[in-house]
C-alpha cells in the first residue's frame, strides 16, 4: 500500500481472527476479505467484521473475481505436518497448501504471511518455499515462540513471509531464486506438545 493508503489484507483459514487483528493492530491495516470453512467461526467473523466480505471453502472460490488485497495472510491446516498426527504431508485430504498457491497466484498480493506447526519444517517448508518464489516472492520463514510475545508457554510457530516487491533482486536477508535446504531447523521444539495445534 502507499503511504497514503491502509494496508488491504485478506484473510486465508481466518479462524476467529486472531492473526488479522494482530495484522490490522501493527500495521494499522483493514481486513477486506475472509475466507473461512467453519460456520460457527464464520458467524464470530460475521460479529466482529460485520462490513468484510466473508467467503467461505477456500476450495470453492473464484479469486479472480474478488476484491484486490496487499497482504494475505493465514494458518494454514496444521494437520499433515503435526508431531500430534500421522504426519502424512502432502498425502493427506487436509493439505490445502495447493490452494494457497492458486489464491497467491490469481490474487498478487505484495506480501504474504504464513503461520504453521514446527512439524512443516522436515516435511513440507522446501516445497512452501519453492512455490511461493516460482511466483516471484522473496521468501524468509522464521521459528518465534510464544513467550516471545509474553505467552507463558513455548509453543513455538514457524512463520512465512513473502515479499513480492524485490523483482528477482537480492532483497535484505529474504531468500530468492532456488529453494534452499537447512534454513529454518527444528525451532527448538523437542516433544509433540509444542507441535499441536
Amino acid at each position: 500500500a502507499s503511504s497514503d493508503s491502509i494496508l488491504r489484507i485478506g484473510s486465508l483459514f481466518s479462524g476467529y481472527g486472531g492473526l488479522d487483528l494482530a495484522v490490522e493492530h501493527a500495521f494499522n491495516a483493514k481486513t477486506v476479505w475472509f475466507s473461512e470453512l467453519n460456520a460457527p467461526v464464520a458467524r464470530v467473523l460475521a460479529k466482529h467484521w460485520p462490513n468484510v466480505t466473508r467467503y467461505g471453502d477456500i476450495k470453492q472460490v473464484d479469486w479472480h473475481t474478488i476484491e484486490p488485497v496487499d497482504l494475505v495472510c493465514g494458518g494454514f491446516p496444521c494437520q499433515p505436518f503435526s508431531l500430534a498426527g500421522k504426519r502424512r504431508g502432502t498425502e493427506d485430504d487436509r493439505y490445502l497448501w495447493p490452494e494457497v498457491v492458486r489464491c497467491l497466484d490469481a490474487v498478487r498480493p505484495t506480501w504474504f504471511l504464513g503461520e504453521n506447526v514446527p512439524g512443516i519444517i522436515k516435511v513440507a517448508l522446501d516445497q512452501v518455499c519453492a512455490d511461493l518464489e516460482a511466483l516471484g516472492y522473496a521468501v524468509q520463514p522464521i521459528c518465534v515462540p510464544a513467550c516471545a510475545v509474553d505467552a507463558p508457554h513455548q509453543r513455538q510457530r514457524v512463520w512465512i513471509l513473502a515479499y513480492a516487491g524485490c523483482a528477482g533482486l537480492p532483497c535484505g536477508g529474504f531468500r530468492s531464486g532456488e529453494a534452499q535446504t537447512g534454513e529454518v531447523r527444528d525451532c527448538g521444539a523437542t516433544d509433540s506438545r509444542e507441535d499441536v495445534a
